[in-house]
C-alpha cells in the first residue's frame, strides 16, 4: 500500500491531508513517536490510530469551531491573514475584526442621517409649496389694493 489507512472511520482525503503534510522530523517529535513509525503509517504498512488522526487532524483544521461565537464554521484563509464565510465566500481580515463595532456604530449613524435627510426635503417641499402659495395670495393682494406710490 502507498496511502494510510485507518481502522475507524473517516474520510481518506482528511487522513492523507493529516498525516503526509508537514515535515517528518518534526511531527514524529510532536506525537513522541519515532519517524520510523510515522513512515509506516504515512506508506499504509500500518493502520493510524485514531488518537494520531485526531490529533493532526486538530492542527492541521482551520475551521474554527463553536467556541468561537458567530465566526463558528469560518475558515482561515489560505495564508493565515483572514477568515473566510463559509456560505459567502466574504473574506473578514483581522484588522477589520477589531474594527466590527466601530462598523456597528457607523451603520447606525448612517441610517439616521438617511432618515434626517429625509425629514428635512419633506420639510423644505413643504415650505417651497407655502411659500409659492402666500406669494400668489400676495399678488392677487396687489392687484385688488395696489401699494402705495408716495
Amino acid at each position: 500500500m502507498t496511502r494510510p489507512f485507518a481502522n475507524f472511520h473517516c474520510r481518506p482525503d482528511d487522513l492523507y491531508r493529516a498525516l503526509c503534510f508537514g515535515d517528518i522530523e518534526e511531527m514524529a517529535a510532536e506525537l513522541g513517536v519515532s519517524a520510523q513509525q510515522l513512515a509506516y503509517w504515512r506508506r499504509g504498512r500500518e493502520p493510524v490510530p485514531k488518537a494520531v488522526f485526531l490529533w493532526l487532524n486538530h492542527r492541521s483544521d482551520t475551521t474554527l469551531g463553536k467556541q468561537f461565537g458567530p465566526f463558528w464554521g469560518f475558515r482561515l484563509s489560505r495564508y493565515g491573514e483572514a477568515l473566510e464565510c463559509p456560505a459567502t465566500g466574504v473574506r473578514i481580515p483581522y484588522d477589520e475584526i477589531a474594527m466590527l463595532p466601530e462598523y456597528r456604530r457607523l451603520s447606525r449613524l448612517v441610517k439616521q442621517q438617511a432618515e434626517l435627510i429625509e425629514r428635512l426635503m419633506t420639510e423644505r417641499d413643504f415650505y417651497q409649496s407655502n411659500c409659492h402659495q402666500q406669494a400668489r395670495a400676495g399678488w392677487l393682494i396687489n392687484q385688488i389694493f395696489p401699494p402705495d406710490e408716495d
